[in-house]
This record gives C-alpha cells, structure tokens and sequence, in this order.
C-alpha cells in the first residue's frame, strides 16, 4: 500500500471529530456562522441560484447537437439527457438543462418551446441547510453523526465511518486516499472478515458522489456500509456474512467533498472530476486539459495500488447502469459480460429494470459520447469491470424517499458484489515450489487479459455463458493452454493451474521495485532529504504539493538512470520564498507509476 493509501483512525479518530463538532455547537450561531469542520472549513455554504430546470423534447441525438450548437448551455452534461421509447422500436429525447434566464430567452428565440420545471433540486438543498442548521442547534449525537433519512454532512460520514471502524475492528478498516483541494479528506473504508491481511479473494470498489450535487450515491454507500456491518455473522443474512467472509469491499463515499458542502457538480477548481481522467486514446477529457486533479491523481494511485475485479462510482439524475465505453463507440473487448454484470445491479432495482431504459442499462457512447470518464480509465488502464450507476432521476430526491431508494437498491448491490467471482476464478502456482505466480490469463478471442496477484496468485476473468480457450503464461514458464473451459453467468468457475519452469531461468534475483522511499528527517526545519529508487532509467518527476493539489515546487524532471536517488528540499517554494508550518506532500511521477509520501515543516 501507498504511504498515504492507509490511515488508521478508529476511536480516536471518532471522538476529536466528536469534540471539534460538539465545541462547534457551544457557540450560539449568529446568521452569517456556519458550524466548521476538524480543519476548521465550513461543514456546508449557501449558495444562490442564477438558474433554473426547463425540459425541451427533441427528436433525436442530432437534434440535441444541433441545439447545443445553436445556444450553448454552460450546464450540459449528460445526465440532462433521457430517452424516451415512444414504440418499442423508436425512441424520442427529453432533455432537462439547468438554464440561466438569458439561455432561457435564447433558446425561445431558436424556436424551441422549454418548459420550466420544479427546481426540485434547489428545494432538497435548501430542505438540507435548515435541518442542519436545526441539528447544529440541537447538537450531540445528532448533530456529530446525523440522522437515518437525511442527507448528511461530510463530517458527519466521517463520524459515521469512523464509527464502524471502531465497533467492528475484526472487519472494518478506515483509511484515506488523500485529500481535496480545500483539504477535505477523502475517507475510505475497508471490510473483509481478516481486513488488515490479504486474502485469495477479489477486491470490489464502490466509490460515490464525485459530482457534489447528486447526494443520493454518498447516501447509499452509507445504507450499505451500515448494513454489512450491523448484521455480519447475524443469523438470517447468511448472504452478508458471505460477502464479507469471501470478498474485500472498499468505499470511498465521497469523492467530491468539497463540491458536496456547496451542493455544486464540479470540484473546488471548477472541474468535472468524471472528465478528469486520461482517456484511452490518449486525447484530452472534456475538461479541456492533461492537468489532472488532486483528488483525480490520489484515485488513481489507490486504484494502482489495488487489484479490483469489479468497481462502480455513484451517480444521478437518471436511473440506469452505464458501462463502457464512455468516449467510443467501439465495443469493448467485454461487451456481453458488461451487459449481464450492469442488468446484475438493474434486475434487482425494479424501477430501474423497468423504467426508461432497456432492461435499465446503457451504453455510455451510445447514451452520450463522453470523454474523461472515471470507467473508461479504469478498465482500460486497471482492467477492473468498472460501470457507473445512477440512483435517481433527480440529483438529489427529497430525503424522505431515501429509505425507499434503500429498499430498491440493496439486492442490487449484494448481487452486483457477488458478481465478481463469476465467470472463471483461480490461482496459478509453481507446479514445484507452490508459490505463486505473476502470471498473464488471456481468453482466446478476447483481447482483454487478466493479471494474477503476485502475492498469492489468485485471478477473476469475468466471462458471460460459454466455452473457452484459456492460456497461462509467466516469464520463465511454459504456457499452458485449457481448451473448454465452461461457464454459466452466476456461477463461478474455479480454475486453479501449476505451472512448470521452461528451464532458463537462473536463482531469481529480487525484484526492482521503483519507489519514493520517503524524507529524512520528517518533521523537518527547513531542510529535508528525499530519497526515491528507479527500476529501471526513464523520465522522472519529484514535485512538492500543498494539502490543495497545487505544485509549489519542481525538484526533479527529466530522465535519470536507474539506481536510487535522492533530492533536498529546503522548505522554500518556486520563487524561493519560506513555505509555512503545515502538511506538503512529495509526488513522484514515473510514467503511468505514481507514488506520495507526507512531509510535515515545523518551525
């Protein structure tokens, strides 16, 4: 694990959180204070609203580009975008921007006919600041941890993780990727029945609310986290003792905090976090830049850091189960088995099943092109079955419906979990030693390979109903082909193969590793000394960061020999001048690898 992917809080996580939100309450507010978090940040800000919902029906996909092209809506994103079938063979579109009232005139002057619409979005948020502002009153326990039924604040999921951490410390394991751009953390959790030991067993993602408006994703993976955890081992959910003994389950509820508290899509630098990643072909992502995010680059280190089979992230403003591709509308290598794991999550939900779209689910290309998206990067660059799930026809629904969205969604999310052992699953060893292999797995036909984990060896193909040509493959072994391999969708097939040296090979040498080894001293004044190691020669890049992302100064760039390294940095920025007390972070770039370590300047 990275340096920064794992931060053990547990109680004493909770109760500073406990004290600083209770010490928040003592202080009648005024009207213009607002509660503050552990960092001394606004729990969440008001905002006023310069648009508003209207609904234009358009024929088809080129009617909605044509309009786009006549009077760009600064808004516009896909969710806006809902097919309707008028006949089981034809279909229309409803498109829902938020529009400003001058959009609105120019629209009208195009000779489109927009209908405004309740701004239900506008009523949630404004429904969500006064029963905050009633719990801050109240405080205590319900002001710290919130209440079942209301959307919560960001400090309150992190007392209500931190919770779990600490009442189910055999199962639970709280942790952090990092931290936002206003320096928000970005709190994970990990549940598995041996959770600080790595097991032979797949590794699930769910991830939600990097759109800071749609709240309903950050809800649900709290609705699951609590029921996973108060009913583990408990007679009568034998399937949620399962999951728990034969999966390793990570959230990550809250992507966006920092749009979460003003109730915005974008992140704090205005930037659409799911057009943010590197798109497979190499272009730029909707966000018009290669600059990725703070909160982007620490996703990716966890994710690299990690062996997913399966992940999803949370949406709204419709209900359907994309998958990929976003950016192209080629197909991908696992087309069919994307459709059985997205109508996996879509059968379960009956009003997703049977509502606008076909079975619930869609292409995103074919839905709308995107370019940037959190699931075309993450299949293309981790190989993890990746889709994105949408709660909610609305951002965020008033908040006593979400016991209802709750009762719609929890089969889906046991099953889609479940999910991912199917297909073919196992582990390749040496047929002499039994250790295990860092191995390659290619289906024939299939240009997607699976990788073994080195550790233990373990592999997850997901495959839809069939017979199969499977291939085995590792440096210095001899290649092993099983012809006819069987599965049937919801049922794993298991797969374990040893295979025989071819050989040549010579006593391993231990493997070279690049790395950012870490600063001594830390703490430091003023200087400190970076050491980091290259496997093997390339282009390099050591940076310092701010707790917000921002690059403060560049200490390596260009390309180095392989062999270990090191660099001084002497607290100063740039420019030169004396960088303050605080939290800085050392970012080493190598490619595709990327690696962080913590600093801390004291003076």
């Amino acid at each position: 694990m990275g340096l920064m992917s794992t931060c053990h809080r547990g109680r004493s996580f909770s109760a500073l959180l406990a004290l600083v939100l209770l010490a928040a309450t003592a202080v009648v507010l005024a009207a213009s204070e607002l509660p503050l978090d552990e960092n001394g940040l606004p729990l969440w800000v008001e905002r006023s609203y310069a648009d508003f919902p209207v609904r234009v029906h358009l024929e088809d996909a080129r009617a909605l580009d044509r309009l786009l092209e006549r009077v760009p809506i600064a808004s516009f994103h896909r969710e806006q975008v809902r097919i309707v079938y008028d006949t089981p063979y034809s279909y229309s579109l409803e498109f829902e921007p938020r529009v400003t009232e001058s959009e609105l005139r120019r629209l009208e002057q195009a000779g489109y006919s927009p209908r405004r619409l309740p701004d239900r979005e506008r009523e949630t948020w404004e429904w969500c600041l006064d029963r905050w502002a009633q719990q801050a009153e109240r405080g205590g326990e319900v002001f710290a941890r919130g209440e079942r039924g209301v959307y919560h604040t960001y400090a309150q999921l992190g007392e209500i993780m931190a919770d779990a951490a600490a009442d189910h410390p055999a199962i639970c394991e709280l942790g952090s990727i990092g931290y936002s751009v206003q320096g928000r953390t970005l709190w994970t959790l990990k549940l598995s029945d041996s959770v600080g030991t790595e097991e032979v067993e797949p590794e699930v993602r769910i991830s939600a609310n990097m759109h800071g408006n749609e709240k309903i994703s950050m809800e649900m993976s709290i609705y699951l986290i609590e029921y996973l955890t108060d009913n583990y081992g408990l007679p009568g959910y034998e399937d949620v003792t399962y999951l728990v003994d034969n999966y390793e389950i990570h959230f990550l509820p809250l992507h966006n905090p920092d749009g979460h508290v003003v109730n915005q899509r974008r992140n704090a630098n205005n930037v659409d976090l799911n057009r943010n990643f590197p798109v497979p072909d190499g272009s730029q992502g909707e966000d018009g830049t290669y600059d990725e995010e703070v909160e982007t680059w620490q996703f990716k280190d966890w994710c690299f850091d990690q062996d997913f089979v399966i992940s999803q992230d949370g949406h709204s403003g419709v209900l359907v189960v994309n998958y990929p591709w976003d950016y192209t509308f080629d197909l991908t290598p696992d087309n069919e088995t994307f459709i059985l794991l997205s109508e996996e999550y879509s059968w379960y939900n009956q009003p997703m099943w049977n509502g606008d779209w076909y079975h619930g689910i869609t292409n995103g290309a074919q839905w709308s092109r995107t370019w940037g998206s959190l699931q075309d990067w993450s299949y293309h660059e981790t190989g993890s079955m990746h889709v994105i799930v949408e709660f909610s026809d609305y951002y965020a629904p008033p908040a006593g419906q979400l016991d209802q969205y709750w009762d719609d969604n929890r089969e889906s999310f046991m099953h889609w979990i479940k999910a991912a052992r199917y297909g073919v699953n196992g582990v390749v060893t040496d047929t002499s030693t039994g250790l295990p292999l860092a191995a390659t797995v290619t289906v024939a036909g299939n240009a997607k390979p699976v990788y073994t984990d080195p550790d233990h060896g373990d592999y997850y193909k997901l495959l839809e109903d069939g017979s199969w040509d499977i291939s085995f493959s590792a440096p210095d072994y001899i290649t092993q082909t099983v012809y006819g391999v069987s599965t049937t969708w919801g049922t794993p097939t298991v797969l374990n193969i040893q295979l025989v040296s071819d050989g040549t090979a010579s006593e391993p040498a231990p493997p070279r590793l690049s790395e950012l080894i870490g600063a001594y001293p830390n703490p430091f004044n003023p200087r400190t000394t970076l050491r980091f190691t290259l496997a093997e020669a390339g282009r390099a890049r050591l940076a310092i960061h701010d707790i917000r992302g921002r690059v403060l100064r560049t200490l390596v760039d260009g390309d180095l020999p392989a062999g270990e390294r090191e660099a001084a940095w002497d607290g100063r920025d740039g420019a030169g001048e004396s960088l303050p007390s605080g939290v800085y972070f050392a970012r080493l770039e190598l490619g595709k690898e990327h690696y962080s370590s913590k600093l801390l300047l004291l003076k």
